[in-house]
């Protein structure tokens, strides 16, 4: 009896040892399980289970990108949160003058032309493949699909301790941000990021990828924040 019981407590803990290495091993990985999917870029929005990018394609297909989609090699993809952030906002400025009017997205296709959404859409998309393994912290700009618009792109290690777990994860993970630069590139002040000009007008829009490195049949999808503005509006 014994020695089963000695046996017992040793594959219990061998077990305990296994999950609690699996546990660490995804947690300092910080993906997706496979970053492969065998769809177009469009399909794999489209498919979401979760119904994500819903209202963003509903932009796309009022603007005809739907092959521009297909065609970006690297696609920044703003969710639904994102566009509801944007009409919040213009719905907050239009009511500076009259408290009554709203704007939804049915107000954004009155009121913008399929070029403005175009324009507005194509900031996000990139003819090269951006990828982790493309990253620096120092960073690099890349031009965007919208003539008038280059975009800066880093990889940079979080300074949080939240992730870190004595004697299992001494160093945080690396996140990549999209950065729309305002004036000159904000430098550190004060524990955080400003102009050096000091005008907080001139501060750069940075934005966190929640999720990174989807590969899809026609390109690389980088999801952003559910806290960015579309069109990267202030």
């Amino acid at each position: 009896m014994k020695k089963i019981m000695k046996k017992l407590i040793f594959l219990t803990a061998t077990l305990i040892v296994f999950f609690t290495s699996c546990k660490k091993d995804d947690v300092i990985d910080g993906g997706i399980s496979n970053e492969y999917t065998n769809v177009t870029t469009y399909d794999f929005l489209k498919s979401h289970p979760q119904h994500l990018f819903d209202t963003t394609l509903m932009i796309i297909d009022k603007a005809g990108l739907k092959d521009k989609v297909n065609a970006a090699k690297t696609f920044f993809v703003p969710t639904n949160y994102s566009i509801r952030n944007f009409l919040l906002a213009k719905q907050e400025e239009i009511r500076k003058k009259n408290e009554k009017l709203n704007f939804n997205i049915d107000s954004l296709f009155k009121y913008y032309t399929p070029k403005m959404l175009q324009d507005s859409m194509s900031v996000y998309f990139f003819s090269g493949r951006i990828t982790r393994d493309d990253l620096t912290a120092t960073g690099t700009v890349y031009q965007t699909e919208e003539a008038s618009t280059k975009l800066l792109a880093t990889l940079e290690q979080s300074t949080s301790t939240d992730y870190l777990v004595d004697g299992i994860i001494s160093q945080g993970p690396k996140f990549i941000y999209l950065t729309k630069v305002i004036g000159e590139r904000d430098v550190m002040k004060n524990g955080s990021l400003s102009d050096p000009s000091g005008n907080a007008n001139l501060n750069d829009i940075k934005v966190l990828c929640q999720t990174t490195g989807i590969l899809t049949n026609t390109g690389v999808i980088h999801v952003l924040s559910n806290t960015h503005k579309w069109a990267f509006r202030k």
